[in-house]
């Protein structure tokens, strides 16, 4: 049901304290039940709450199935999962229909004050009125409704927006705040759209959920383009510590085409798409290793704020780079201008870092030597040159923790812009 303007607010302020949590957006693929259950534990591992399932099959047998071997997984570890309509796939809002009435009363389904959460991507030309007429006919409008509205007119107007759809939603997801805009020369991630939206939404008791990614890099399906990635995803963390949003949802687990995914790009997800896995598969172009700062942000994010290693670990971390620098002679994306030539690093210490320092080499050239700070350390560092690239954390003048490339910079005629994401050892 929809809450009046008029409802009480403190009613509705401990109902947006509740909702606060993470989510990972999870693409439906034809997920193997043995892979659906890895992905289920370890997102669970990390403080990840549930996953929204974007879905923009509705009938296709592997579909079907896919979602079945989910929810059985996330039944099994006591996990949760959301139903997100993908309106660019699928158009036609009744198409979710019936799969939306098969399992918003499972016990895996999500669920904010009671109600079964369906998010979506974009909002997909529908008007208010549509949207209530579909809750209402297809849910009885028992539903937590938490659309993606960054690119429905009038979003650029939070105050207007919110109030024009607030009898409609329960809540407001972002997603192109994730990544600065795009543009021909690097640039930082903001959260002011976050912050008017939020502060918005909150005016009409409702909620907002705040999106944090990596990068965007897509060379497939038509697309060939790049969104800045080099510290984006550290300096998000922070932001979204500092606003605590309602909710947080990491864009993405599994979204190989866009390479902006943290977990797995099972095989059987992507058959029949080569040019997806040549930049993003699980084997050559592993992201997992930034699943110890996902862990680290959700912990502060929740908790007070504070970022601390992870597992007991003195520090934790992980390095990234591209294997091809901006002068390359290669077909590269559009925006590649506002990439940088540069070694990043994330890294959270505890409180014990007397005589510690960062180093960061490229090549056998030190690029950079910095003393490092309890909490969360992260800097792209300029001057990445062909060869071998290597961040090390120096404590009394030794070595404890290294991350070394996994392939060298060498300008190859690929020219992807995907990154290389290594752990600390």
């Amino acid at each position: 049901m929809r809450f009046s303007l008029g409802a009480a607010a403190t009613v509705l302020l401990a109902s947006r304290a509740a909702a606060k949590a993470v989510y990972a957006h999870y693409m439906l693929g034809g997920v193997s039940r043995a892979h659906a259950q890895i992905d289920v534990d370890q997102a669970k591992a990390l403080g990840i709450d549930a996953f929204a399932i974007n879905i923009g099959e509705t009938s296709a047998g592997w579909a079907l199935n896919a979602l079945e071997g989910l929810f059985a997984a996330a039944q099994k570890s006591n996990f949760k999962l959301f139903i997100s309509m993908d309106f660019y796939q699928q158009p036609d809002i009744n198409a979710f229909t019936k799969l939306a009435q098969q399992y918003v009363g499972h016990s895996a389904y999500l669920r904010i004050d009671n109600r079964p959460v369906i998010s979506t991507f974009s909002m997909g030309g529908y008007n208010v009125d549509q949207i209530k007429s579909w809750t209402w006919k297809s849910l009885a409008d028992v539903v937590y409704f938490v659309p993606n509205a960054d690119t429905a007119p009038g979003y650029n107007d939070p105050d207007s927006f919110v109030k024009k759809w607030a009898d409609a939603v329960d809540g407001f997801f972002g997603w192109e705040t994730a990544w600065p805009g795009g543009g021909r020369q690097p640039a930082n991630v903001s959260s002011a759209v976050d912050s008017a939206v939020m502060r918005a939404a909150h005016g009409v008791s409702k909620t907002y959920m705040a999106p944090l990614s990596s990068l965007q890099f897509k060379a497939c399906c038509g697309g060939h383009y790049y969104r800045i990635g080099e510290v984006n995803l550290p300096q998000r963390m922070q932001q979204l510590v500092d606003l605590q949003p309602d909710m947080v949802e990491v864009l993405t687990w599994n979204d190989a085409g866009e390479s902006h995914y943290i977990g797995n790009n099972w095989p059987e997800t992507l058959t029949g798409n080569p040019e997806i896995t040549s930049y993003s598969s699980n084997e050559v172009w592993p992201h997992t290793a930034w699943q110890p700062l996902i862990q680290s942000f959700i912990t502060a994010y929740k908790g007070n704020g504070k970022f601390k290693p992870v597992n007991g670990a003195s520090a934790s971390g992980a390095m990234w780079y591209r294997t091809v620098l901006t002068t390359a002679s290669c077909n590269k994306p559009s925006a590649w201008q506002s990439a940088r030539d540069s070694v990043n690093y994330a890294i959270i210490f505890g409180d014990d870092v007397a005589n510690t320092k960062i180093r960061v080499t490229t090549n056998g050239y030190v690029l950079s030597e910095v003393a490092a700070k309890p909490g969360l350390n992260y800097a792209a560092v300029d001057g990445m040159r062909l060869g071998a690239q290597k961040v090390e954390v120096v404590k009394n003048g030794a070595v404890i923790m290294t991350a070394k490339s996994t392939a060298n910079v060498d300008n190859n005629p690929d020219c992807y812009f995907n990154y290389k994401v290594v752990g600390f050892k």
